[in-house]
């Protein structure tokens, strides 16, 4: 039976990139640059510029960036007047989710039911009679939709934009408190998760036709007992992190750390589970079989170590407990009692690219240790406070490790 394959980060280190984006000469233009690499300079160039400029604040200077990327990010406004303290928070849950629930409750205002049925329509005669009814119910004649109410947003549209503005916020929010890991802000963006994960979930439509159940925004109607659309909207968004759709300036860092450990507050909290994100960023800091990963991208090992480390770090100050006790039990017998080198990479981990219940081995976290402490004596790469954190991650984990033994 093959192997199951664990998830991999965006941009994944795990295998070598592509020559064109190492800048293959058939792909080179006139200056040597690939086209990639020329967006990029100019982006580097405009992101400087942003940075320098003692008018922005932190929060500014990232949307600027963010609207240079092309980021994946919502509308924002209602979320910023909350953590402002303009707007309580029972208010601001009721503002985000009451037209979503609208939405959902409505068949988008009527017209998914239409919709649906067309699609039912083109299957339907595909099969039997009686198969054909079984998958897809009865024949239905619904009124094709009103421009009116085709024009506003769907259920689907606006769970995409309240996760991604969620996100996007977070970017914005420092992660820790200098040497505390409080971080006030993101500490008020998770309570009003939390409220919104708590608030009842809307009826479902009425009628709720076979066709339309069938899709699934409508199968489970969980859309805050389980932040329906949340998981897909960090997926996507997962894509602008730093030698992927960012770049590697100093503003760009601190936002892909603050959403990193933003995320890992919610998995903490067990408001979602997004555990796998931090296995990502741990690999990316100590498993990465090519050093240099993202070295098209302006930047240094050095640079790009310091980043890596400190979201690791992040993951397992925030969520290292929960990470670790659900760890799958018994471990598989090959890597029980197995100690890797510290400088082992890709293929020679035993724990790559096999199944879920290799993904949080004691092996691994033991690997993850030493590599946190021999990083915690880096001082020829990283600075004071990097430095901290990877002894005090290290600790996290010798504590993980010694508590389930004992």
């Amino acid at each position: 039976m093959a192997e199951k394959e664990v998830p991999s980060s965006p941009g994944s280190s795990y295998s070598e990139p592509e020559p064109w984006i190492a800048g293959d000469p058939v792909s080179a233009m006139a200056d040597g640059l690939t086209p990639f690499e020329r967006r990029d300079r100019e982006a580097a160039e405009k992101i400087a510029k942003i940075e320098a400029d003692d008018a922005l604040d932190e929060g500014a200077k990232i949307d600027a960036v963010a609207e240079i990327q092309g980021w994946f990010r919502g509308d924002t406004k209602i979320i910023d007047a909350f953590l402002a303290g303009e707007v309580d928070e029972a208010t601001t849950v009721e503002r985000l989710a009451a037209p979503i629930d609208e939405a959902y409750s409505t068949a988008n205002h009527g017209t998914a039911y239409y919709r649906e049925e067309q699609v039912a329509r083109s299957q339907r005669k595909y099969h039997s009679k009686e198969k054909a009814y079984e998958m897809w119910g009865p024949e239905q004649d619904f009124p094709p939709p009103t421009d009116e109410a085709s024009s506003l947003p769907t259920t689907e549209g606006q769970l995409w934009e309240l996760w991604y503005s969620v996100l996007h916020a977070s970017k914005r929010l420092p992660w820790r408190t200098p040497p505390s890991l409080a971080s006030p802000a993101q500490t008020k963006l998770l309570s009003l998760i939390l409220a919104l994960r708590a608030r009842p979930d809307p009826p479902s439509p009425s009628p709720l036709t076979v066709p339309l159940q069938r899709n699934w925004i409508w199968q489970s109607g969980r859309l805050w007992s389980a932040l329906l659309m949340l998981g897909p909207s960090a997926r996507e968004s997962w894509n602008d992190g730093c030698g992927c759709g960012a770049g590697w300036s100093a503003v760009e860092q601190r936002a892909w750390a603050n959403v990193n450990a933003f995320v890992a507050r919610l998995t903490a909290a067990r408001a979602a589970d997004f555990r796998a994100y931090g296995v990502w960023a741990l690999g990316d800091a100590f498993e990465s079989a090519v050093d240099g990963r993202g070295s098209h991208r302006s930047t240094t090992r050095a640079v790009q170590l310091r980043l890596y480390v400190t979201v690791a770090a992040a993951w397992v100050l925030l969520a290292g407990e929960r990470m670790y006790a659900d760890r799958a039990r018994p471990e598989p017998a090959d890597v029980v009692g197995v100690s890797v080198p510290a400088d082992a990479k890709g293929k020679a981990l035993p724990w790559l690219h096999k199944g879920e219940e290799y993904m949080y081995c004691t092996a691994r976290w033991d690997f993850w240790r030493r590599r946190f402490e021999r990083e915690a004596g880096n001082e020829a790469e990283l600075g004071e406070e990097v430095r901290e954190l990877c002894a005090r991650a290290a600790e996290t984990i010798k504590g993980l490790i010694s508590s389930s033994s004992s």
